[in-house]
């Protein structure tokens, strides 16, 4: 959390922002007429839920154009000229004091009807092309609402006069990645609240796979589908097969069971507590290795025979891997529909710098912290072949080896990077 600034006075910083409130001084008008093509989840005032009378708050998009700002220009400053440049445009406090935004944004949105919120459940039900339940899991019991697609707002954007030609153009692209690979709401790496943006009637030009590879990314997208809700329920499932799947995620099993899972996480959760449930001995040979917190954390591991050996909690019979030093780590993987000017189109993002987290530092219940996967190129390769979905896929690590594994899922998937040969040689910088 950022500790506030001792100099600036409270006083000071509202007149500051009740001045910035005022539409005077304002022009150039970007307005954008925003569809939602996969249902929104959460997105109000309280976790979880939608808001009836202010389904889309303003706060939360100006976060997220802040963030594709951020994204798109980091690799271009220096840390302090990058906060300095952000302050300038999108307000804020820094060493100088508080600074007024340059920018505004407003939704405009009508309140929400008993019609178009769904339930989870009905979601469903829904198939086919239906709701992909992967991309969200809720504990036991829990059945909440969605805004259903189609659903309409205008978001406007107002940039004051002295603001450069260089800085609004800057949050235009920012716009135009946020409308292309984000959304509204929560979840919106899983494909949640995925919009479809125009202006003057005509879309926003759509973020190429060319484009996020020449930010540092990858991108990924497949064959046209018949809709949008098609396109994620592909990606989505190709997701849960690589790391479920029978004979792919984990062993085929019998009986109606599911088979031992072919990634290492339990297996390290079983040495290093020393404890393991009969005919579930530590097997795996990738050891002392957590490769899937690259996708986010905390990590929460729920073990099926847990009073009968298996590890549990120390005060519940979960065990969480968290990162260490913060509370949470995003995912680096987004799943969505993409539009490719004519159809849609399953896609998988890997954004710049996700390399970065492959070799995050982890604890488990927040203690003996680790590295979650080797910094080493040629360790990281070791391991990467005792593990059998990665292995299959060639890669060092498990962001691009799921990046592969869904690419697979069609012939005619396309990548931002061209064919490696061999194992990737991305080396994490943290």
């Amino acid at each position: 959390m950022r500790r506030p600034n001792p100099n600036v006075l409270p006083e000071r910083a509202r007149e500051i922002w009740d001045r910035a409130q005022s539409p005077t001084g304002f022009e150039q008008t970007v307005t954008v007429r925003c569809t939602l093509i996969t249902p929104m989840y959460g997105g109000g005032v309280t976790a979880g839920e939608v808001d009836r009378d202010m389904p889309i708050r303003a706060s939360a998009l100006r976060g997220q154009l802040r963030f594709w700002w951020r994204l798109l220009n980091g690799a271009d400053w220096s840390s302090s000229d990058l906060f300095t440049d952000e302050s300038e445009l999108w307000g804020g406090i820094s060493g100088r004091g508080p600074r007024a935004s340059q920018v505004t944004l407003q939704v405009k949105s009508t309140p929400v009807s008993e019609r178009q919120l769904v339930a989870k459940s009905n979601l469903i039900r829904e198939r086919p092309p239906g709701f992909p339940a992967y991309a969200l899991i809720l504990e036991s019991g829990e059945d909440p609402s969605f805004l259903k697609a189609g659903y309409e707002f205008d978001l406007v954007l107002r940039f004051k006069q002295s603001v450069a030609p260089r800085q609004r153009e800057g949050t235009i692209e920012a716009l135009r990645w946020w409308a292309s690979l984000a959304g509204v709401g929560t979840r919106t790496r899983r494909g949640f609240g995925a919009v479809k943006a125009t202006t003057d009637g005509a879309v926003l030009t759509p973020v190429s796979a060319e484009e996020v590879g020449r930010r540092g990314g990858q991108m990924m997208t497949g064959s046209p589908a018949r809709d949008a809700t098609e396109a994620w329920r592909s990606a989505i499932d190709a997701l849960r097969e690589f790391r479920l799947g029978k004979g792919v995620g984990r062993n085929p099993g019998s009986g109606g069971r599911p088979g031992r899972s072919r990634w290492p996480e339990a297996d390290t959760i079983r040495r290093l507590k020393n404890t393991h449930a009969r005919g579930h001995k530590p097997e795996h040979l990738a050891i002392g290795c957590y490769p899937r917190a690259a996708f986010g954390l905390p990590l929460v591991f729920h073990f099926k025979d847990k009073g009968r050996g298996d590890p549990k909690g120390k005060d519940s019979d979960s065990l969480t891997l968290n990162p260490a030093g913060c509370e949470r780590m995003a995912s680096p993987l987004i799943l969505r529909p993409w539009f490719d000017g004519r159809r849609y189109r399953p896609a998988a993002l890997l954004l710049p710098g996700w390399e970065e987290r492959v070799s995050v530092r982890v604890g488990l219940d927040s203690e003996r912290e680790t590295l979650a996967w080797p910094e080493s190129r040629d360790e990281r390769e070791r391991q990467a072949q005792r593990i059998r979905p990665m292995d299959a896929q060639g890669a060092a690590d498990a962001p691009s080896a799921t990046a592969s594994s869904i690419a697979m899922k069609s012939r005619r998937w396309r990548s931002s990077r061209p064919a490696a040969h061999g194992r990737s040689t991305a080396t994490a910088r943290c």
